[in-house]
């Protein structure tokens, strides 16, 4: 695996030092890492662990910054075979996304603060997967980013047990002050103030104290602030400034005890397990994700935030107490090793990483009709057997869900009804923004329209796969369409071929119930002693195709000269077919039996395995045939038995070649209708009786 992580620069910082433990994890277990920032003084160690940095200006917010980044960041993992791309900040985690859709590669990114939810924070929740850590943060991310929880993981930063050895403090020292460690960036909400003003109090108390601040260099303005504030309070004797350190666990075995005086929530508190890990008691400000760090009294202190007064109080009492700071010391040097430790912190991004890359989301488009779904099955089997560890989400319009309501390869299933619930612009946009919370990272258009390819460039979708059609540029994996006819389950299988999908055999299924095989079996109770065996016939099929149909008097002329051979004929069909079907019972002289509308789809299933032989036009009801192994004659005639028949289907095709077939229209426009007349009961009848006779 080789993950390139982006941050704005490699100074010294908790991020900074974040990267280093996570890169230095990472090729320990074999994995490739890369780096891109604007440079700093951590690049030399970073390539001294193996990494490799590559130098751009990814910390500027300029658009033209931005703008140049982004192409470079995207030949760069395309050129290097990156697998993951994990960003760090913001502006890093603009470029990341834009390169990582281009080069259609997973994207995580890890918030490192409470940012205000405006749109250029927005990005670092954009993530395939968005890492927190720590849980305050991750359910602000929730709460105020409107992050859905399945994308988050809740992933502590981790210290280095090697590097921040335990180092037993020092006796007590009555000849020298008690010195107090303050480390971190000089900002602000650091609370360098805060500590400065305790400072003052402690020494005003009568305490030999001396505070130890380790941050930016000597021009920063933050120090020259600081260094006002401590002329002000008559502090230049008892500070000592170490500047910018990278051997911070040198330094914090020289203090005595660490304070984290914080005035804003921060994501995680890196020096106060870095502190606990060498073992020093820290007092820190209860705020944010600190006091999922410390139990108070137990593995250190907890103090109210800008409350100097309360963190004088605290440090004195680490000074006067040795059984306290005997306890916060052993207890937080037993709590890293436990729940912090960089092993633990690399080990669980690296699941992160394997999620994004083994567990996809994918989406399934099959809006069509009942037959053209069943007849997808295969293509689902071999999506499944090719992402095991996925999730599959399938589209199907309202009257085909109960083919893939209990199928075993599909996590989720989505109803299209365009005619209800999705019927409009602004409620296919809805349906689109459901999409988009989705966050799939790959789409497969069985559908092949152009509306589901606009629908999955819409929803965001970053790997779209169909065959390309006028709206093909919507697609960034599509594939041509093939130059010979295909069968159904052959036409999809070489698109999933050119998806780097293996196909899974051509077998339909269906999944009914026992209860299912039950109701079948009620309707199919004997009801004529002298009948030998059953057939079924499905006269009807989709009303707009009544090209497809054959004659209805043909087929009760076909009911009669069945029913004179002792064979029982069940008649099958939709609710919608009702009238159909009573009509045919008013042509025959021994009247079928009619349980048109009166099964589930599942039944129906059931029903068919139960016959000797179905008969039907080119409809669905001729693939569940085909699922359940039933001998089944065909009567094809606008269209082409060739791309419409299952791979498994069993039989006899009666099709007759005239001038204008395969015409594929719903309306005959020489009137004669001569593909399906030219079929006649006699030849059908025949097929059938050849059929029973060879089973």
């Amino acid at each position: 695996m080789h993950v390139l992580q982006l941050l704005p620069s490699l100074t010294v910082g908790g991020v900074e030092r974040g990267v280093l433990d996570l890169s230095n994890g990472l090729l320990a277990r074999g994995h490739r890492v890369s780096v891109v920032s604007a440079g700093g003084p951590l690049v030399e160690p970073l390539i001294r662990l193996g990494a490799v940095h590559h130098a751009l200006p990814v910390d500027k917010k300029s658009l033209a910054a931005i703008g140049f980044c982004i192409p470079a960041v995207t030949r760069l993992i395309e050129r290097t075979g990156v697998d993951v791309v994990h960003a760090r900040s913001r502006i890093p985690a603009w470029i990341g996304f834009a390169a990582s859709r281009r080069a259609q590669r997973p994207f995580v990114t890890t918030a490192h603060g409470f940012y205000a939810p405006h749109l250029g924070s927005r990005v670092m929740v954009w993530g395939r997967l968005v890492i927190a850590p720590s849980a305050a943060l991750g359910q602000y991310l929730v709460e105020r980013f409107g992050l859905n929880r399945e994308r988050l993981r809740v992933i502590p930063r981790g210290v280095d047990l090697h590097a921040f050895a335990f180092q037993p403090p020092a006796a007590d020292r009555p000849d020298g002050p008690w010195r107090i460690g303050c480390l971190g960036r000089l900002s602000r909400i650091k609370g360098h103030e805060v500590a400065l003003r305790a400072c003052q109090q402690l020494i005003r108390r009568g305490h030999a104290v001396q505070l130890v601040i380790a941050g930016d260099l000597p021009d920063s303005a933050s120090r020259r602030s600081l260094e006002a504030l401590i002329r002000a309070l008559n502090l230049q004797g008892a500070v000592e400034w170490l500047g910018v350190r990278t051997d911070v666990s040198a330094v914090i075995a020289s203090l005595d005890c660490v304070v984290v005086p914080s005035v804003y929530p921060e994501s995680f508190g890196r020096s106060i397990i870095e502190a606990q890990a060498v073992g020093r008691p820290v007092v820190a400000s209860r705020l944010g994700a600190f006091t999922e760090l410390i139990e108070d009294g137990e593995n250190g202190l907890l103090v109210p935030a800008a409350d100097a007064q309360a963190l004088a109080g605290a440090v004195e009492r680490l000074m006067t107490d040795g059984m306290l700071r005997a306890r916060c010391i052993e207890r937080g040097r037993r709590r890293v090793e436990s729940a912090w430790s960089a092993d633990c912190m690399v080990a669980r991004t690296a699941s992160v990483y394997d999620e994004c890359l083994t567990q996809p989301r994918v989406l399934i488009w099959k809006l069509s009709a009942m037959g053209d779904v069943l007849l997808s099955t295969p293509s689902l089997r071999a999506i499944r057997a090719h992402v095991p560890k996925g999730r599959l989400t399938l589209i199907v319009g309202r009257s085909a869900y109960e083919i893939v309501a209990r199928c075993p390869y599909v996590d989720d299933v989505i109803i299209y009804d365009p005619t209800r619930k999705d019927r409009g612009v602004l409620r296919h946009l809805k349906l689109v923004r459901r999409l988009r919370e989705g966050w799939f990272d790959l789409s497969i258009d069985l559908q092949n329209s152009r509306k589901t390819h606009l629908m999955a460039w819409l929803a965001a979708v970053p790997v779209r796969v169909g065959y390309r059609r006028k709206c093909g540029r919507l697609l960034n994996r599509g594939v041509r369409l093939p130059r010979v006819i295909l069968g159904p389950i052959a036409h999809q299988h070489h698109l999933l071929r050119q998806a780097g999908i293996a196909p899974a055999g051509e077998a339909l299924e269906l999944w009914p119930s026992a209860q299912d095989d039950e109701a079948a079996a009620r309707l199919l109770s004997p009801r004529r002693a002298e009948a030998s065996c059953v057939v079924g016939i499905h006269p009807g099929g989709s009303g707009r195709w009544q090209t497809k149909r054959w004659d209805l008097d043909r087929w009760a002329r076909l009911c009669d000269a069945l029913s004179q051979r002792g064979v029982e004929v069940v008649v099958t069909g939709g609710p919608d077919e009702r009238e159909l079907g009573v009509a045919l019972l008013g042509r025959t002289a021994v009247p079928p039996r009619l349980v048109i509308g009166e099964t589930t789809l599942m039944e129906l299933a059931c029903l068919i395995k139960r016959c000797r032989v179905f008969l039907a036009h080119d409809s669905a009801s001729l693939h569940v045939a085909a699922a359940v192994g039933t001998p089944s004659i065909a009567l094809f005639g606008p269209t082409d038995p060739k791309r419409h028949l299952a791979p498994t289907f069993t039989g006899q095709v009666i099709t007759k070649e005239v001038f204008c077939s395969p015409c594929y229209s719903t309306r005959c426009w020489t009137i004669t209708h001569a593909c399906m007349q030219r079929i006649s009961v006699d030849e059908v009848l025949a097929a059938v009786m050849g059929l029973l006779a060879d089973q």
